[in-house]
């Protein structure tokens, strides 16, 4: 069957294709009579799954026509899957249209860059997890000049004319982490630190809170210089292995970054049991890991309330340009294996 397009449907409607692309996509208000004049047009046609769509919003009337998109790490991510889907739980009961997703490698400056420039061409508003690189907060700058808001999630920027951010309070998660590990350890112990990445400003604001605390006690404890795991499975895995072949008087690991399971998995290879992992999560099987005292606490993110404060604060925004910049900081669970 002929694929229906856009030319057909303006051309069947009598009207122009930026006509035809306002009604089927919500970019903009149409008269009622030229959209029903559309509408009609489409279904003469057979373009059956485009009208559900269309249709669709109708039952949401006071759904915002706002295009939204999201830059986040890999999917392969355990972290950032199940945080995508439920932005697009909340997405769908709050705008008329379905989010659209990038998936990118934190490393891969110039390629976020670009797709960032990229994306803004296509919509209003963007939640953008990204290192605080000046390429990117440059791109930030010319987008945000062209109309297009920008909120950081989970990690912020230095000051690039984005809307604002929305994530945990990590100054409070660092310094928490460094109580449990006063608690937890002898005075002058080891304690390895794994970072995604140095410029990922929530990690680096964790690192140097946890440090903080643990100076304020002065009870001698040796903390290593971060290891870099890349936010991914193998980064952890690789950056562990080193932590643990390099430093035999290991007590423990701080590691408020993606890549926790391959950190797990390096520990279960190397038998050291004594070793005592703080980390940050969710994560693929985490409760199990904390069961079997893999883990011994975990700080945890709260997904769904903050993904349902971003797609809150992105519909204000549209509503609203004139809204302030917010810092919007989220309460995080503290789990252990006997409070799951």
């Amino acid at each position: 069957m002929k694929k229906i397009s856009m030319t057909d449907i303006a051309r069947e409607a009598g009207v122009g294709v930026a006509t035809v692309d306002r009604v089927l996509n919500g970019r903009a208000s149409v008269r009622q009579e030229t959209r029903q004049k559309v509408l009609k047009a489409a279904e003469r046609l057979g373009y059956r799954a485009g009208l559900l769509q269309v249709l669709s919003r109708d039952d949401k009337p006071d759904a915002v026509p706002a295009r939204t998109g999201f830059m986040l790490l890999s999917k392969d991510h355990s972290f950032y899957a199940p945080f995508a889907e439920e932005l697009r739980h909340f997405a769908r009961t709050t705008f008329q249209n379905e989010p659209e997703f990038l998936w990118l490698d934190i490393d891969d400056v110039e390629s976020v860059a670009a797709s960032l420039e990229s994306l803004a061409q296509r919509v209003d508003i963007i939640g953008l997890v990204a290192l605080d690189h000046p390429l990117i907060r440059h791109t930030i700058k010319k987008i945000t000049a062209a109309g297009v808001c920008v909120y950081a999630l989970f990690s912020d920027f230095s000051p690039c004319g984005h809307s604002g951010y929305i994530g945990l309070d990590n100054q409070k998660a660092g310094r928490t982490a460094g109580w449990f590990a006063d608690r937890l350890l002898q005075q002058n112990e080891v304690i390895g630190i794994l970072l995604g990445d140095h410029r990922f400003n929530c990690q680096e604001s964790c690192e140097i809170s946890f440090r903080s605390y643990l100076r304020e006690k002065n009870r001698g404890y040796t903390v290593l210089e971060p290891l870099k795991t890349h936010e991914s499975v193998e980064g952890g895995y690789t950056a562990a292995k080193r932590l643990l072949s390099q430093h035999k008087d290991l007590s423990m690991i701080y590691a408020p970054c993606g890549g926790i399971e391959g950190v797990l998995n390096a520990l279960r290879e190397s038998g050291r049991k004594e070793i005592k992992l703080l980390c940050h999560g969710p994560i693929v099987e985490g409760e199990l890991a904390l069961i079997e005292s893999h883990i011994e606490v975990m700080f945890r993110h709260r997904l769904d309330a903050i993904a349902a404060t971003v797609i809150d604060v992105f519909a204000r925004k549209m509503r609203d340009r004139d809204v302030n910049p917010v810092h919007i900081t989220l309460p995080f669970d503290v789990v252990t294996r006997e409070n799951i």
